[in-house]
């Protein structure tokens, strides 16, 4: 299998001037695959040749020429042929124009499919030299300002320019033709490209298009919070929205049924993945897109930044042969992150592993993954059903949301699979409860339950405008603290800065809580105890509450205490 699989053109290169063996190449598209770094990184980190030489050699490949980027005159009339927004999406630097044809300056081999967009975005024939990464970088933030007050004045020259085009066009809501016309326009595809590049850069992990009565909103979610960009102008929504779809692959002419889609793109060198979700309403299509970006979901236990204790127990008990592991949490809770860590931990050679999701988020290697499709008959519980002829030795249910699912999850796990899932509940113990209450008997559920682990995730404090401040009776009062436990140790809050948009956080970890379902638990299950008492008897058996973890996380100073509040 190995002997046959494809490579990239730059690991093919390598391979051919003999400079890496095949197997190393494929590792490293493994690598690429699973994390999302650029290959050129990936590369020249494993250090068989420097940057000026792995240059010449894709300079050779492409037959071009590697220049010096710093020493290079370039004349104002040329930067003005490329945008701002294009030299950053792409990362290049033009070094010479015409009226009909550019040169631009590259740190990474450019493939045929970039190669067309930027033919289409500049409207001129493009060839490319080469150049030192740092160069361009450093080249496109002189000569195109910084990024912020760069991207608001050119989302206002395009908005100018997008303007004349729906001008020109006399858009009506029902014209086919106009509408499609105007999405495939150059400045409608640039506008669409930099806010998904804003988007990524600001680490958005969903951005909103909601076209209201009298105007379009565009909005960003970062780090849980909901932040708004300067809305474009109100008849832009037509174009933009079905450039989205376009784009997505979705059905342009259809407005009148959700409709769900996915873009693969490239972001400044980065691989990113955006799950597309169209809606329609009152004023129009309402578009939400799920920014999926590997290279900052990192899907390894260990950086999940879960206490020792709670990352020892989950650990010792995704190994066991059986049960069912539970996660719980509301949505947005990093749950799917936290299972598909498990998984990546556990998966090996000789382990099968079967996974029903709605829908699919990140693609793991070695795991047999099934999106989950009612329209289409392919429901939660054919597929598990299905999942049990399969052979498998563990199995991911995306979400046990009725009896059906949970009937079967526990017959696969009776029969000696190990079963992961998640709930929807408060907190671990509310669980059990919930299971109870779909009609699972409480003595299925206490002989394979074998652990819940509850989690919110909470906003980080920003590490460049972090402030001490000494807690007052009130605060330590809110979190049922005394003057003795804090024994004057400080507390922390972030006064807001530019690197954080002046929010005060950067970033989000998890706080959790872990329910082991050890022999007393198991008999207030088959008792069926309301969930207050299994609580009690949990924390008398040494469980942290999410609560406690919270706090634990506010005197180490990551986090504050309104946070630790508004998520416990």
């Amino acid at each position: 299998m190995a002997e046959t699989q494809q490579l990239e053109p730059l690991l093919q290169l390598l391979e051919e001037q003999e400079i890496l063996p095949r197997a190393q190449l494929l590792q490293m598209q493994e690598e690429h695959v699973q994390t999302g770094k650029p290959l050129r990184n990936i590369v020249l980190d494993a250090g068989a040749l420097g940057e000026d030489q792995l240059l010449e050699l894709i300079a050779g490949y492409q037959g071009t020429r590697v220049i010096n980027l710093p020493a290079t005159d370039i004349p104002q009339d040329t930067l003005h042929s490329v945008p701002a927004s294009v030299a950053r999406m792409y990362n290049c630097v033009p070094v010479e124009a015409t009226n009909n044809s550019v040169e631009l300056a590259v740190f990474d081999m450019i493939s045929p499919q970039v190669m067309d967009e930027l033919m289409f975005v500049l409207t001129r024939d493009v060839t490319f030299v080469l150049a030192r990464e740092e160069d361009v970088k450093t080249s496109i933030n002189q000569f195109y300002g910084d990024d912020s007050a760069a991207v608001n004045d050119m989302l206002s020259a395009l908005g100018n320019e997008m303007e004349e085009i729906t001008d020109s066009l006399k858009l009506a809501d029902d014209d086919e033709k106009s509408i499609e016309e105007a999405a495939g326009s150059t400045p409608v595809i640039r506008f669409v490209n930099l806010v998904l590049y804003q988007a990524v850069n600001d680490r958005a992990s969903d951005i909103h298009f909601e076209p209201f009565e009298k105007e379009f909103k565009i909005r960003y979610r970062v780090d849980g919070s909901l932040y708004e960009m300067s809305p474009p102008p109100r008849r832009l929504a037509m174009p933009v929205i079905s450039r989205i779809k376009v784009m997505a692959n979705l059905n342009i002419a259809e407005r009148r049924l959700p409709q769900d889609g996915r873009i693969q793109i490239t972001v400044g060198g980065r691989q990113i993945d955006l799950r597309v979700s169209s809606l329609p309403t009152q004023f129009g299509e309402s578009v939400v897109l799920r920014v999926l970006d590997r290279s900052v979901v990192s899907l390894d236990l260990e950086n999940l930044g879960m206490p020792e204790d709670v990352y020892e127990s989950f650990t010792r008990d995704i190994e066991k042969p059986n049960g069912i592991v539970v996660v719980t949490g509301p949505t947005g809770s990093g749950k799917t992150t936290t299972l598909y860590s498990g998984l990546r931990r556990i998966n090996t050679i000789d382990m099968k592993i079967l996974t029903a999701e709605e829908p699919v988020e990140y693609d793991l290697d070695g795991i047999v993954q099934v999106p989950i499709n009612d329209a289409t008959g392919n429901s939660f519980g054919r597929v598990l059903r299905a999942f049990l002829r399969q052979d498998p030795d563990v199995m991911m249910i995306g979400e046990i949301r009725d009896l059906e699912t949970a009937q079967i999850a526990v017959q696969a796990s009776l029969t000696g699979h190990l079963v992961f899932s998640t709930l929807h509940t408060n907190d671990a113990s509310g669980a059990v409860t919930r299971l109870i209450d779909m009609g699972v008997a409480p003595y299925l559920i206490s002989s394979t339950l074998e652990a819940v682990l509850g989690q919110r995730l909470v906003r980080t404090i920003c590490e460049h405008c972090k402030t001490g401040y000494v807690p007052d009776h009130e605060i330590l009062q809110s979190l049922g603290l005394s003057e003795q436990d804090v024994a004057g140790r400080q507390f922390f809050y972030g006064s807001g800065c530019s690197y954080c948009n002046e929010t005060g956080y950067h970033g989000r970890k998890g706080i959790y809580e872990y329910l082991s379902v050890t022999g007393p638990i198991k008999d207030m299950i088959n008792l069926r105890k309301p969930t207050l008492l299994i609580r009690t008897k949990a924390i008398e058996l040494g469980m942290r509450t999410l609560r406690e973890d919270g706090i634990r996380n506010v005197l180490d100073g990551y986090t504050t205490v309104e946070e630790v509040l508004k998520y416990t």
